[in-house]
């Protein structure tokens, strides 16, 4: 972590300089309302975000008008959808469509697989999306919440490492350990996590449970997501997340940020 940061509302001021912001995994939807997120942090000298890769849509244009501003910017970008290959409701466009555990494992180790040529094409876009970006601190994980296995995850792993090497590679597996030498990922309200690491309310409303307690509990981590349904765009029953109703008024925004600065006061720095 670049100790030169300049700390903002939703960044959480420790010995460790943890970090924080609204989990927006659906900020490449092409109805995100990228003008309210970036209201986020006016009048703040750092952007933290992050995103999810290809789900939302083949391209993520509200990310890329994030990196283009000058202030500086910490992001934590997911490449796969890990969750639809478990749930078996991944659209066509995924990396994971059609494959299953078992044979995703096996897929991993042919580069020539469909899986693998889909997981490249990912990754070539993301490098291209951050070559040149400047004040950047990036965070990037092969697979959000993945079932693969470990020795699959460490080819995934590897490679992001080599074709991005200035940025922190995480490990965010489901229901097993994670690999050493990487930052580890947990999502849900009561993970164990040692430093360094992130932790994700992905999947647990953050307005049934107390933040507060949560922020405390987890300030060793490098960076720490506040999530409720409405940022994967989920209003009830399964819908494919490109053809969900992503269109939030700016009082989402408004009032989440009006949560964290609750919640988060007693460790950030910033304006609120």
């Amino acid at each position: 972590m670049n100790p030169l940061l300049a700390v903002v509302i939703f960044v959480l001021v420790t010995i460790t300089n943890s970090q924080a912001a609204p989990s927006l995994l659906s900020l490449c939807h092409p109805q995100t309302n990228c003008r309210a997120v970036e209201r986020l942090w006016s009048g703040q000298d750092t952007i933290v975000t992050g995103w999810l890769e290809k789900t939302f849509a083949d391209d993520c244009k509200c990310a890329d008008k994030l990196l283009a501003s000058d202030k500086a910017k910490v992001v934590r970008i997911h490449l796969m959808n890990g969750p639809c290959m478990r749930n078996r409701r991944c659209g066509r466009y995924e990396p994971l469509w059609g494959y299953s555990k078992r044979s995703a494992n096996r897929a991993v180790r042919n580069p020539n697989s469909r899986l693998m040529r889909r997981f490249t094409a990912v990754l070539d876009t993301t490098v291209k999306r951050l070559s040149g970006v400047k004040n950047l601190t990036c965070y990037v994980s092969p697979c959000l919440e993945c079932d693969l296995n470990a020795s699959a995850r460490r080819i995934l792993l590897n490679r992001v490492s080599a074709a991005l090497p200035y940025c922190s590679v995480v490990d965010n597996p489901h229901g097993q350990s994670c690999q050493k030498r990487y930052v580890c990922e947990r999502h849900g309200q009561n993970p164990k996590l040692s430093a360094p690491c992130i932790v994700d309310l992905d999947g647990r409303d953050g307005r049934e449970l107390d933040v507060k307690k949560w922020v405390d509990r987890y300030k060793h981590c490098d960076l720490a997501y506040y999530w409720e349904p409405w940022m994967n765009c989920i209003r009830g029953s399964f819908v494919d997340p490109r053809k969900r109703d992503c269109k939030y008024p700016l009082y989402f925004y408004q009032r989440t940020k009006r949560i964290l600065c609750r919640y988060f006061s007693h460790l950030s720095f910033g304006t609120c």
